[in-house]
């Protein structure tokens, strides 16, 4: 899978600092957040979706691959669509359905989304220790907060669910050879499902510990050095014009 996998490519967004590229993050985050008219999801979408065409990540497999996510979403609207109240829409097939629960339910999909491609950009286009060194960097000034520490435990979220995706689909290609899809209770085809991700989430997190404590893991080390270019700069002042107009 190449969905929140690292690809190496030369392009100005691989190459861009990672202290920038965190606030460019946090600003587009906030837009996510904020975004509630229809113009300001068409302007966070045009640019992220340039910054996916000039990352030159695999557009389609990625697409493809997020087609989980977008049952996630369908059911978020769904939901909505039928548990908020509202007025009802006129000449709906489907009884209980709102206005107001249509428009929150696409609303909040759009953030959904929004934040998805985010992470597929930033995932995509930033090396692991790079995101680690910057998180320390924001973090270094504060008193009595464990800046090494704090940022070693991102460092291993994000590595953590590429490897939680890659289990789940060969898990999935191992129940479906076995026809598991055919049974006709639903909770016996999720336990078969969820218990042995479960079971390689854990043991994968034990051997990463392991792993750590065998080649002397310390917080102490060598401090990490940033260059920053004037198009790393534009990337971040892109990123803030975004927020500040979807905020005013």
């Amino acid at each position: 899978m190449t969905l929140f996998h690292y690809i190496h490519k030369d392009t100005v967004l691989h190459r861009m600092d990672g202290r920038l590229k965190l606030a460019a993050l946090l600003f587009f985050g906030l837009a996510a957040g904020f975004s509630s008219e229809f113009h300001d999801y068409l302007v966070a979408f045009s640019v992220l979706f340039c910054a996916l065409l000039l990352a030159r990540l695999p557009v389609a497999a990625l697409l493809k691959e997020m087609g989980f996510f977008g049952v996630l979403i369908l059911i978020v609207m769904v939901v909505n669509a039928f548990t908020i109240p509202g007025e009802p829409i006129p000449n709906s097939p489907f009884a209980g359905i709102s206005q107001q629960g249509v428009i929150t339910g696409l609303r909040f999909a759009g953030r959904l989304l929004m934040v998805l491609l985010l992470s597929v950009v930033v995932t995509g286009t930033t090396p692991l220790a790079r995101f680690r060194d910057a998180v320390e960097w924001y973090l270094r000034p504060f008193p009595f907060l464990p800046a090494a520490r704090v940022a070693t435990m991102f460092n291993l979220t994000f590595l953590l669910l590429p490897v939680i995706l890659d289990n789940f689909k060969e898990i999935m290609a191992a129940q479906n050879s076995r026809c598991v899809q055919l049974r006709k209770n639903p909770v016996k085809r999720l336990k078969y499902l969820v218990f042995p991700l479960l079971d390689q989430t854990l043991r994968r997190a034990d051997e990463i510990a392991y792993a750590m404590e065998a080649r002397g893991y310390s917080e102490v080390r060598t401090r990490a050095t940033f260059k920053s270019t004037k198009t790393d700069w534009l990337m971040l002042a892109i990123s803030l014009l975004v927020f500040l107009f979807v905020l005013f």
